[in-house]
This record gives structure tokens, sequence and C-alpha cells, in this order.
């Protein structure tokens, strides 16, 4: 009886080290088949169903409960358990994450599913996903309460908000609102008629903050930090930088996928996550000679279509708190100080973008759209963080400053305009690179040197 178990064990040993799996990894594995054999051995049962699977589960919940074992390790059985099934019933394994905790019944999960469904199209693909989440957090609260969804009432609704109102520092509003909205899916299904509108009509607002942003002096020191001797080293630093250059989210980053650059252009097209909206930003020198350092001397060989994935096998895209991890992993060689909740997160490059951007005096459309926000409100927050503009600014204003601006800051830097001006121009939304070159006659005592009075001398490369 436990031979047969231990020839499953070892067919889903066999597949997790041929796909490169480290040592340890693997003999974590086999202790927790080995975990499934002895379970089954002791129950007198020789192969793998469902419903033993199950009892296994219910088993390991149980000892979790006891402290005998964390989530993640639940996570690892439940995952190992199911290769196990697997294997016995096709002879291959999958090795796709788990989640490490139980969720609602069946019933209630086929209630989440046409839920999400309901939202799909009215709703970015993130905000579906931010509302089924609480929508979740609810059914496993009633759950726990040992309660229906047909027999929950208001008490149950402001139970669930004061149990996870601290998890919410910044505010309820997303909560109340996810609860809102399924309830408006379950009155509609017949599921239960509990009103909840008025109870939850008048939330408080939503607690702003603007969080700060990381010093051009901080950004340099992080950089420098970063070990580019190896592969995690070229990867951590070619995701940082283009988080510098592009104001892009690190969601957005770990998708970018390799056909989305234009190396020909140096240019980025993607979709963003968030707001599934398009997106084309320019790729920076900086920028794609960091990329390139990974792709051609640090990214295993692997048909990932990600640009940035795993340095260990298996060799895919990356998931979890990744920015979290980049972050942790080099502030501190960096000597820039780090608690929790001040800001100082993989996000704060984003942030830190849009301040330079709004530092140099570009107007609120461009800015929003290069970090491409879908509110003004999240422009005004990287506004604030530079300081607020001079009494009478238009963004009109704003639009001759940042051109001006930014034409001095490259004859500064010793820049050729003749190579430089077709990215502003494309920046600006120009027809023509002579509506471009018109701002060079505005600061004649600091341009004339360059001797670019018009287009003429635009290298032919860059030209439409």
């Amino acid at each position: 009886m436990e031979k047969v178990l231990s020839t499953f064990a070892e067919g889903v040993m066999a597949e997790t080290a041929s796909i490169g799996l480290a040592n340890e990894s693997v003999r974590y594995y086999r202790s927790c088949c080995h975990a499934v054999v002895r379970f089954c051995d002791g129950r007198g049962t020789d192969l793998l169903t469902e419903q033993a699977v199950e009892e296994f589960l219910a088993a390991m919940d149980e000892r979790g409960r006891r402290g005998e074992f964390g989530p993640t390790m639940r996570s690892t059985l439940e995952k190992t358990a199911r290769m196990m099934l697997q294997f016995q019933q096709a002879g291959v394994v999958d090795l796709r994450r788990r989640r490490p905790a139980p969720g609602p019944s069946m019933t209630g999960e086929s209630f989440l599913t046409a839920f999400a469904e309901s939202l799909r199209g009215e709703l970015a693909s993130s905000s579906v996903r931010l509302v089924v989440c609480e929508a979740r957090q609810f059914l496993l609260y009633l759950d726990s309460a040992g309660c229906t969804l047909g027999a929950a009432t208001l008490d149950d609704v402001r139970g669930f908000l004061v149990a996870v109102a601290p998890r919410h520092t910044s505010g309820m509003g997303n909560t109340v609102w996810a609860i809102k909205r399924f309830f408006g899916f379950v009155n509609q299904q017949g599921s239960s008629e509990l009103n909840v509108q008025a109870m939850l009509a008048r939330v408080g607002p939503r607690r702003a903050r603007a969080l700060p942003c990381f010093t051009t002096e901080e950004t340099g020191r992080i950089l420098a930090a970063i070990e580019t001797g190896s592969p995690r080293g070229k990867r951590d630093y070619a995701m940082v930088r283009l988080a510098l250059s592009t104001g892009l989210r690190c969601c957005d980053i770990v998708s970018l996928r390799l056909n989305q650059i234009d190396w020909r252009r140096d240019e980025i097209h993607l979709v963003q996550h968030k707001t599934s909206a398009p997106l084309a930003l320019p790729l920076s020198a900086e920028a794609g000679n960091a990329i390139a350092g990974w792709l051609l001397h640090g990214r295993p060989v692997c048909e990932t279509p990600e640009v940035f994935v795993r340095v260990y096998a298996p060799f895919v895209k990356l998931s979890g708190p990744t920015g979290a991890l980049i972050m942790n992993r080099w502030l501190h060689k960096a000597g820039v100080s780090h608690q929790a909740h001040d800001g100082k997160t993989f996000h704060a490059l984003r942030r830190t973008t849009g301040t330079r951007l709004v530092e140099s005096g570009a107007e609120l459309e461009l800015a929003s759209q290069v970090l491409g926000h879908g509110r003004l409100a999240s422009y005004h927050r990287c506004r604030a963080m530079a300081g607020d503009l001079a009494p009478g600014s238009t963004p009109y204003t704003l639009r001759h400053n940042y051109a001006t601006r930014t034409l001095t800051r490259w004859v500064e830097e010793g820049r050729d305009l003749n190579v430089w001006l077709p990215y502003l121009s494309a920046y600006m939304g120009h027809e023509t690179y002579s509506a471009t070159a018109y701002y060079i006659h505005l600061l004649p005592e600091r341009l004339s040197a360059t001797g670019l009075s018009g287009t003429a001398g635009i290298i032919p490369e860059v030209t439409p």
C-alpha cells in the first residue's frame, strides 16, 4: 500500500527535479510527500482521491490551528497533495501557486465568480479584483461567525467593518464601496433582501496624504548600491532604472513583455494593469542599457514572454511582493532609512518621477499622461510634493516652462540638440519639429551657441 503511494511521490519528485528546482526545494517537497504518504497509510488508503485529499487538508488545518506550522507550510502541503493526485491521474504535475488559506465554500466561490463577471466591462480589472477580494473577506467573516449570506443582518455588516478597520489605515472608503457593490448584486440575485445603502451612505472620506519621494541623492545611492555583477543585481537595477525613467508601476514593470519594447524607436508600448488604458513611453538610454544588460548577460534562457523573470528555476514571471523585496534588498545597503508606512517603497520611485516632472515645469496634462494617471488628483499629489506653482501660472505657461527648461538643461549637459529635439517634440505632441524649434528662439542667449535655428540639422534616423 505504502509502496504504491511512494511511487507517486517519487514521480512527483522526478518532475520537480527535471525543471531545475534547487536541491533544498526538492527536499522540502519530498518531506511534504512523505506526510501525504503517512496520512494515507494511517487511513488504509492505497490510492489518492479528491476525498482523501480533502481529509488530509482538514487534518493539516487542525494541526495548523494547534500552531504546529504556519500558513506557508499548509499551502505547500496542499500543493504537494494535489500534485500527487494529478500525477496519479495524468502523469504530470502542476507547480502553480495556491492560496495558503482555505477560502469560502464552493457555493460562495461560485457566487463570487458570478459577481466578478457582472463587474467586467464596467470596472477596470484591478478594481474588480479589489471588490471581489473584499467580498470574499466578508463571506469568510460570515463563515467564521456561523452565519449564511441570506441570514446576514446589518449588525453582521457593521461587525465586519469594525473587524477589518485596523488593517485599512488609509480609510475604509474602498471596503465600504465594495460591500455596497456586493450587496447590490446580492439583492439583484434575490439571495438577500438586506439593504445596506442607508447604513453605508455617509462613509468618512479617504484620508489622503502626500507620501514622500526619493531625493536625487537617495536615488543615486540606491542605484550605486545595487550589485550589478550578479544576474539578480542586473535585473533589480534594470527595474529600478525603468521605474525612475518612466514612472511605471511595479505591476506594469513585472508584466512588461519582450515584444512591448520597440528598440528601433526606443519606446515602450503597454496596457496599464490598473487602468486597462494603453500607454506609450520613450525608453531612455540609461533604462534601455540597463534592460539590455539584463537581457544579454543576466536573464536565464527561457520561453517566458515577460522581460523580468526569476533568476532561479522555474524561470517564470515574477510574482508576489516583488517591489518590496527589491527595496528591502538595497535600501539598507544604500544607507537610506526606511520604516513601515514611511512611503519609501518601490512605488516611491513613481512618485519621484512625477515630482521631477512637476519640478521641471511639466504641464498638468503632460505629467498625467506620462504617468498614466486616471485622475488628476493623483497629479496634484506630485505637485504638492514639488511645491505649489507661481501665482498667475496657467497650463500654457507650464508648457513653455517645460520646453525651455528642458532645452536649457540639455545644453548645460552638453547634449546634441540635433539628436534630442525629436524626443521633446514627441513629448509635447507637436506635428512638426519646427514647432518645437520655436522654443529655441525664446532663449537666444543660452542656445545661440548650439547653431540650431531650425530643423534641417535633425539626423534622418529619428525623423519620420
